[in-house]
């Protein structure tokens, strides 16, 4: 697993998908920060929000998510390297590393939009939510930065970063399954908008909301400014055993699977 994860870390920055996510992701958080300052300022109107919501980390990274699965588990069959990487390694490290590389992947696409709210917060300007997400939310609080409180944005940066990782980790058993890059990046697109709503609804009928608590998709779990040490800590724990079931559902979809 160590030799696999070694190899995918050396192909990484040769892999288009990979960089231009990340890329995607940095510019997108930094717009969307200055966006929400033109709102609060008056620059842009009341109506503009609809419009600022596109970059949004919500959005971008429910998008680009998928699109970084299948780059890095589903393309390697597409082109045949698969073959070489299962020689080398066997199909449960092989599971393994791309269940590790594509959570971290997924997870930093989060991280800019983290970044752009502390240095907002360190400007003193005012931001207004163009939807309530953790990153917004902790923009239009405001209140400078000190220690203290970069550590709580940091914290909650991570919390947000693997639960949203979490939620689209669905995506990696449909990647060993599918084998298809795009179709599992529109798969995994529909997916990051359908989930909320299915773990939502399904929260409301008795006897499956202590079953969707298990899961990422509770509302409960979704950080905010607002949120303890404690719940925090739930939301990571929730978050990686349920990354580590889909490494694990994967694993079993794969290991009998035929390799073409």
């Amino acid at each position: 697993m160590i030799n696999q994860l070694r190899g995918d870390l050396y192909a990484i920055p040769r892999t288009g998908p990979v960089l231009l996510c990340l890329a995607v992701s940095v510019i997108a958080a930094a717009l969307y920060t200055w966006l929400q300052h033109s709102l609060a300022a008056g620059s842009l109107g009341p109506e503009a929000a609809s419009g600022v919501q596109v970059l949004s980390d919500a959005l971008m990274v429910s998008l680009m998510g998928p699109l970084l699965f299948g780059a890095l588990v589903a393309q390697p069959f597409e082109t045949k390297s698969v073959h070489n990487s299962l020689l080398a390694s066997g199909r449960g490290a092989f599971v393994g590393a791309k269940t590790l590389l594509t959570a971290l992947a997924v997870t930093a696409l989060s991280l800019p939009y983290g970044i752009a709210a502390l240095i907002g917060l360190a400007t003193g300007e005012e931001f207004a939510p163009a939807i309530p997400t953790a990153f917004s939310l902790l923009l239009a609080e405001g209140g400078g930065v000190d220690t203290a409180r970069v550590g709580e944005v940091l914290a909650l940066t991570v919390t947000m970063a693997v639960l949203t990782t979490a939620k689209l980790s669905v995506c990696l058993p449909l990647a060993f399954q599918l084998r298809r890059p795009l179709v599992v990046m529109a798969v995994g697109f529909v997916w990051g908008f359908l989930a909320d709503l299915i773990g939502t609804t399904a929260a409301d009928v008795d006897g499956f909301d202590a079953l969707v608590r298990l899961t990422p998709f509770a509302r409960e779990h979704v950080p905010t400014p607002d949120s303890t040490g404690g719940d925090l800590v739930g939301t990571l724990v929730v978050s990686l055993v349920f990354i580590a079931l889909m490494g694990v559902l994967a694993w079993l979809l794969f290991r009998r699977a035929d390799v073409k």
